[in-house]
């Protein structure tokens, strides 16, 4: 595979990984409003699960960040 695409490839994982975090946050969202603690850590850990990968995925592109 070429460096190319192994950067297209990167991109498109971001993006996907993006738009994963954004349902995760309206879960969240509607979880923070409930009860149900349990699956509100569920959200919470996928999400810290992605945000990681990013931050990992962005590093190759001596890129750093931080999340809020």
């Amino acid at each position: 595979m070429s460096n190319s695409n192994i950067v297209n490839d990167k991109i498109v994982r971001v993006s996907d990984i993006l738009e994963q975090i954004d349902e995760l946050n309206k879960m969240i969202k509607i979880h923070e409003d409930n009860s149900e603690s349990s699956m509100l850590k569920q959200y919470q850990y996928m999400k810290n699960q992605f945000l990681s990968e990013l931050n990992s995925i962005l590093n190759d592109f001596q890129i750093t960040i931080k999340a809020a």
